[in-house]
């Protein structure tokens, strides 16, 4: 069955279609969610709360994007009101590496491992401290792998907006790369004196 016979029939309250409806999608909203709270109880809980809101809203739904950007935009929506309500940003980094490293090769030198390490929580430090209209951009891009188009849809902007604001995310990020590299390597001078 494909997702729009699917869909007329969660519409009409078919409860095996309603659970065939989630089953398909259940993983990658929850991967989402967790990609924006980094907290497996809570991105479970907003996957759900994702779920009830797109269900509710189903009849909507008229087919003008993908079934599967309405529902992100629509998780994307519950996790901004979770991180509005919680006012922290948490990190993500071990999560998001633990997803962007299935079936890649890591390191087998352990010190290879701890600079990978530390340059990735460096990177998600650098994402963290940007305001969330730079944040979220990058993430939906890089982390998530949303096209352009997708991300304009998804933060109800136009396009040479999300162009303009992941230029200026990847402006800032390199700067503070570079100013935390210099730091580093201040400091790696300064212990070679001692």
């Amino acid at each position: 069955m494909d997702t729009a016979q699917l869909i007329e029939r969660c519409r009409a309250g078919d409860a095996p279609a309603i659970e065939a409806l989630v089953r398909a999608h259940e993983q990658a909203v929850y991967r989402l969610a967790l990609s924006i709270l980094d907290d497996p109880a809570e991105a479970d809980e907003a996957a759900q709360d994702a779920f009830v809101a797109a269900l509710r809203a189903l009849r909507s739904y008229r087919g003008e994007s993908a079934f599967t950007t309405w529902l992100y935009a629509i998780t994307l929506n519950v996790c901004r009101a979770r991180l509005r309500r919680r006012r922290t940003w948490g990190r993500l980094m071990n999560s998001l590496r633990a997803l962007l490293r299935v079936g890649g090769d890591a390191p087998a030198d352990p010190e290879a491992v701890v600079i990978q390490n530390e340059a990735d929580a460096e990177l998600w430090n650098a994402v963290t401290e940007l305001d969330e209209k730079h944040r979220l951009p990058i993430i939906l891009r890089y982390y998530q792998g949303f096209s352009t188009s997708e991300i304009a849809r998804l933060l109800e902007i136009g396009e040479g907006t999300v162009h303009s604001r992941l230029f200026t995310a990847r402006e800032r990020l390199r700067a503070h790369l570079k100013e935390q590299a210099e730091l580093m390597r201040d400091e790696m001078w300064e212990d070679s004196q001692t």
